[in-house]
């Protein structure tokens, strides 16, 4: 019995080895990521993923299905935004982890999880222990899988793709189509789109079939059925998201251009296909798989077999070049489906995908039998790729602000070394000491990519009092108040920078802290879609995917530089200024956060110049009401084209007494404020400014910030000057926080509309100097013209009932008929009723909407109920119970006896 139990044990031994072995190795790969409490945060992870995830992660714990996102893009849809991998299981499994650490848990088993379904399919495909091993270790270590890492949702959808190929090697339909459908729920298409590509040209009929339909259905039939059972499982997420991609900015195909950026140029090879410490904006192009990796393709060219792995690396290699290869921008002119994404360089998914078969089909075969010509071709291969990777350092990569600079020497002289020992020793030493060699290389090499090199938990977790402000106000005005712009120059220093310094001195790596920096003006400045983590809306954020949706796009063209203009959003990095106050209503923009680079101490006295006005704007500038303040003088910061003490108008001062004085304004001295005096103290507690008209004639002048000052104590207080005091300074810290006291709230009516019969149409409307949003709305889809009797002043009330993302109910009243205007992005999804009757919703000011609303009191519901979402639902079901069955039937037949 004894016997028997050690044999038993030994057997589990001997199939367990591999996948022990192979787990050891992911973890020694990901040690720092995996043992350190250091967190990812740069770039999308920080900008993208966490604020995502933690708004999922929310509304799981909270038992809430989360159909409509209000916090980005003036409101956009959540949950069919496929990036947010809500219905992914694992996603959800991780709700109750603190983000940064459930993206480290996600990326750990989903390097397990590759890694193991490598291993099964080189062993399906008769590979020996050590081949399986190896092309578990150049997929899961290699560096095109571990460098999509902090793109969580590809990474993800990576680890399916040899688990796909392992159930279809093996014949199991239904193994196909789950994980295949978790691949989908990941939540990258492109992806999705590369792995089935690699997956048609391994799996295509030999040779011989070819010329027959017969051959291509034997190869293609079984999997191609089990594909179409994991777009039905999936239904629930992929049919809202082709619902959206309708109205979203590639609706239609990306121009040739977009589709093509992040090309991998041919300059890059060497840095792409070789490791090394490359910057983070790399990762795109990162594809290595070791020197001895190189060595193992090389030597498993001739196995049975290679001709499919070599034609998916090569296929890989080849569409990865983008732009750079001339049938690949011919073939993306004309398929519109390789118009549907860009970064061609993720064509190298197939690379990784082929060459970790061909190196494990390489260490299956060893080194001690290969022609000295094919180790002469290695190390030629390998010289030209340094050579590569040592000319590529003045490149300047997409993504990347400077040049990729020059390659470290110990890099180099490793390489050489490595060379040099394949060389001279790969036919004398044991093929398990190559392996171990290079599985070495591997780890080493991964402790050198983003993923490893973390920062400080409190980068993500130490909150900052923007937020904290925002959240105040929101929670005194209610979340219908209005929308946040942030316009931030990352330029600024926090203040409590040297306490920071001083608390991680010592404890972290100089590249680590410069990631916390960043991380921490991130959140002290609100931009992307960090907002969404902490609940405040915005009318900006970050995506690139089936977001922004093209009304949006469309909409800020009228107001941001053509050249500036960027497809994926980032208003903060896109405007230079502050948008003119009308499309600050448009939007609904309440709250404005600014950095203070403009601002200035001259003499003793701050001045703040964040707001930038027009001195001959229709509207009088002015500051006030505010506290009352004892001056003696007026400092003013004027900018125009007049020489020193030209008369340019005169400044109207209020005082708490109610005295009303007048005073003549000259431009100042170069560089210097205009200053204003009178004689004695003045509390003062509100000015206005009344330009020259013939100035006005002549080009005007421009104001930028002022102060009262008391000269006989030095005291001052600075002073917001805009159109009709329409801005006030609500807080100020490391940046600074400005309310428009002429926002527009969430929901507000009108008596006066403007129509448009298209979309194009109503988007010119509201350039129109006609057009006040205050009074009137563009109303898509009717013909007539505004009556311009209906701008008289109209009484509209509104009294909110229930306020959540997905359902919005008030109680209004209107003096006469007019719109009920929501600033919540036009969507096919919503549904409106007035007191319990349909009412159809218009498209409002190009990318709202609105009804039309009768004279008198009532009671207004908006609701959001995609169509797609239930159909989705539906499907899901079907295709699971089908699954079911289809398996059940399919055991019962199987083990049915035979009959006699």
């Amino acid at each position: 019995m004894r016997t028997a139990h050690d044999i038993r044990s030994l057997r589990w031994l001997i199939r367990a080895g591999p996948f022990l072995l192979t787990s050891g190795l992911v973890l020694l790969a990901l040690f720092p990521l995996a043992f350190s409490p250091g967190i990812l945060m740069r770039g999308d992870v920080a900008l993208y993923f966490y604020p995502y995830w933690e708004a999922a992660a929310r509304a799981t714990r909270e038992g809430r299905l989360p159909l409509w996102n209000p916090d980005l893009f003036a409101g956009v849809p959540f949950l069919a935004n496929p990036q947010v991998g809500f219905f992914y299981p694992p996603n959800r499994l991780l709700s109750w982890l603190p983000v940064p650490a459930a993206l480290k848990v996600s990326i750990l088993l989903h390097a397990l999880w590759a890694a193991w379904g490598m291993l099964g399919l080189a062993r399906r495909l008769g590979y020996r222990t050590g081949g399986s091993v190896a092309a578990a270790a150049a997929y899961a270590l290699g560096g095109y899988f571990l460098a999509q890492a902090e793109h969580i949702n590809q990474f993800q959808a990576l680890a399916w793709l040899p688990w796909i190929g392992w159930a279809w090697a093996t014949g199991r339909p239904a193994g196909v189509g789950l994980a295949g459908a978790m691949q989908i729920l990941c939540g990258h298409a492109q992806t999705v789109m590369l792995s089935w590509a690699a997956l048609l040209i391994f799996f295509a009929p030999p040779r011989g079939d070819r010329v027959r339909l017969s051959g291509w259905v034997r190869a293609w039939g079984t999997g191609v059925l089990d594909g179409a059972l994991a777009v039905g499982l999936s239904a629930i997420q992929w049919l809202p998201s082709f619902q959206l991609t309708r109205a979203s900015i590639r609706a239609g195909g990306l121009p040739l251009k977009e589709a093509l950026s992040f090309s991998l140029s041919p300059g890059l090879l060497g840095r792409s296909l070789l490791p090394g410490r490359e910057a983070p904006a790399f990762t795109e192009f990162t594809a290595y798989v070791g020197l001895l990796g190189l060595l193992a393709l090389i030597a498993g060219i001739g196995r049975p077999g290679w001709g499919r792995w070599g034609f998916v690396a090569g296929v890989g290699l080849f569409f990865a070049l983008g732009a750079y290869n001339p049938l690949d921008v011919l073939l993306t002119g004309l398929l519109p489906p390789l118009r549907a994404f860009r970064v061609p360089a993720r064509w190298l998914a197939l690379w990784a995908f082929g060459a970790a078969l061909g190196i494990g089909a390489g260490f299956d075969r060893g080194f001690a039998g290969l022609p000295r010509r094919r180790l002469v071709l290695w190390a030629l291969a390998v010289l030209a790729l340094m050579g590569l990777a040592l000319a590529a350092a003045p490149i300047r990569p997409p993504g990347m602000t400077g040049p990729l600079g020059p390659v470290d020497p110990s890099r180099i002289a490793f390489g050489l070394g490595l060379l040099l020992a394949g060389l001279l020793l790969s036919k004398r030493l044991p093929r398990a000491f190559w392996l171990g060699l290079w599985a070495a290389e591997l780890a080493g090499a991964a402790w050198g990519l983003p993923l490893n090199r973390l920062t400080a938990p409190e980068a993500w977790s130490d909150p900052r009092l923007p937020a904290v402000v925002l959240r105040d106000f929101l929670t005194q005005e209610g979340p219908w108040a209005g929308r946040i712009l942030s316009v931030v120059d990352l330029r600024f220093d926090p203040g409590d920078l040297g306490e920071w310094r001083s608390i991680f001195e010592g404890r972290l790596p100089p590249e680590a802290f410069e990631e916390f920096l960043i991380a921490t003006k991130y959140k002290e400045a609100l931009v992307a879609n960090l907002p969404l983590a902490y609940g405040l809306p915005t009318v900006d954020g970050y995506d690139g995917g089936v977001l922004p949706l093209r009304r949006y796009i469309e909409l800020i063209r009228r107001f941001v530089p053509p050249d500036r203009l960027l497809m994926d959003g980032r208003l903060w990095e896109t405007l230079p200024t502050l948008p003119d106050p009308r499309w600050l209503q448009i939007l609904g923009i309440r709250w404005i956060v600014m950095d203070r680079l403009r601002d200035e101490w001259i003499e003793g006295v701050f001045y703040d110049r964040g707001i930038v006005a027009n001195a001959c704007s229709p509207e009088p500038i002015e500051a006030g009401p505010f506290p009352p303040f004892e001056a003696t003088e007026l400092r003013i910061w004027i900018s125009s084209p007049f020489p020193p003490r030209t008369a340019l108008g005169t400044v109207e001062l209020r005082t708490i007494e109610g005295e009303r004085l007048s005073f003549p304004v000259e431009m100042g001295e170069a560089g210097r404020p205009a200053v204003v005096r009178w004689e004695g103290p003045r509390r003062i507690r509100h000015l206005i400014l009344h330009p020259d008209p013939r100035i006005c004639a002549q080009g005007g002048w421009q104001v930028a910030g002022g102060a009262l000052v008391d000269g006989r104590t030095g005291a001052f207080q600075a002073l917001v000057l805009s159109p009709g005091g329409s801005f006030a300074l609500r807080y100020a810290g490391d940046i600074k926080i400005y309310e428009f006291r002429k926002s527009l709230p969430r929901l507000y009516g009108v008596c006066a509309a403007m129509f448009a019969r298209n979309e194009a149409e109503a988007m010119d409307r509201l350039t129109d100097p006609a057009f006040d949003p205050a009074r009137m709305v563009v109303i898509e889809g009717e013909t007539g013209r505004a009556d311009p009797g209906a701008l008289r002043p109209c009484a509209v009330e509104v009294r909110w009932i229930r306020f959540t993302p997905e359902i919005h109910e008030a109680e209004v009243r209107f003096e006469e008929a007019g719109w009920l205007v929501l600033l919540e992005s036009w969507d096919g999804g919503w549904r409106a009723w007035v007191d319990g009757r349909p009412a159809p919703i218009r498209p409002a000011n190009g990318l709202f909407q609105a009804i039309r609303v009768p004279a008198g009191v009532h009671r207004i519901r908006w609701e959001y109920r995609p169509g797609a979402w239930p159909m989705g639902v539906a499907a899901t079901a079907v295709s699971l119970l089908f699954g079911v069955g289809a398996r059940a039937w399919a055991r019962g037949w199987r083990q049915k006896p035979a009959r006699k």
